[in-house]
């Protein structure tokens, strides 16, 4: 069962009013009624079960039966990806968000093919929210600004960076954070044609971490993909109660 985005909802809830564009997915969309079962996420580590007792036309109420407050696994998972054309960063944000990463950081790189638009940020929360709500992931991922793979580094303190590259020897991805301390992880996913010499040069001057997702050239939407798969399973082999 899918679960509607309530951002004010709070642990001590009974009662919860939903309007606007929840609203219109509750009544409209899904044509829940009076009397039915509902889930709720305030995106911030509640979920709650409830029933619709109240629809008019602009607004609902929902009596909360159980609320549940998640907690956020450690380390958590970020990931770093460069803006795609044909919508397929949209793919990055809406599957990865069902795998439970934390933050997205848009990047441009030499070999970005698209621009960044003023809306660029608001659209993939969009699809962060609509993802949250498909998987009943009680937490919305938070989407930076973008910028440059460079301002990218410098300003990476939360995160341990590691590059995904096809060029060269690298450690699987599992190797890799086996020797790492135990912090949450930026996994950086470059273009299109992958990221330049220059660049290469300046991750290696970096000192960030690289690993490789096997023999074969990946587009970069599936790279995100695979390399959070399995990282979400190595963690999952140390806690099974991951999140």
């Amino acid at each position: 069962m899918p679960s509607f985005y309530t951002p004010d909802m709070k642990i001590n809830d009974d009662i919860v009013s939903i309007s606007g564009t929840e609203h219109h997915h509750i009544c409209h969309v899904f044509r829940r009624k009076e009397g039915d079962k509902i889930i709720l996420s305030n995106g911030k580590g509640l979920l709650a079960e409830g029933i619709i007792r109240n629809v008019k036309k602009k607004e609902l109420t929902v009596s909360i039966n159980k609320i549940t407050a998640m907690q956020i696994s450690q380390p958590q998972i970020a990931v770093a990806f460069p803006l795609l054309k044909n919508k397929h960063d949209n793919m990055i944000i809406e599957k990865l968000t069902e795998l439970g990463v934390k933050d997205f950081f848009p990047i441009t790189t030499e070999r970005t093919i698209r621009k960044s638009s003023i809306n660029a940020v608001e659209k993939f929360q969009k699809v962060a929210i609509a993802a949250m709500k498909q998987c009943d992931n009680a937490f919305l991922p938070q989407i930076h600004e973008v910028q440059s793979l460079n301002e990218l580094i410098e300003k990476m303190e939360e995160f341990v960076p590691i590059a995904a590259l096809e060029i060269g020897k690298h450690k699987t991805i599992n190797e890799l954070v086996t020797n790492l301390e135990v912090r949450s992880i930026c996994i950086i996913i470059g273009p299109e044609g992958g990221f330049d010499k220059g660049e290469i040069e300046y991750l290696q001057n970096k000192q960030v971490a690289t690993f490789t997702l096997g023999n074969h050239i990946l587009r970069a939407e599936t790279a995100a993909i695979a390399s959070v798969a399995q990282l979400v399973g190595y963690f999952l082999r140390n806690n099974s109660e991951y999140y």
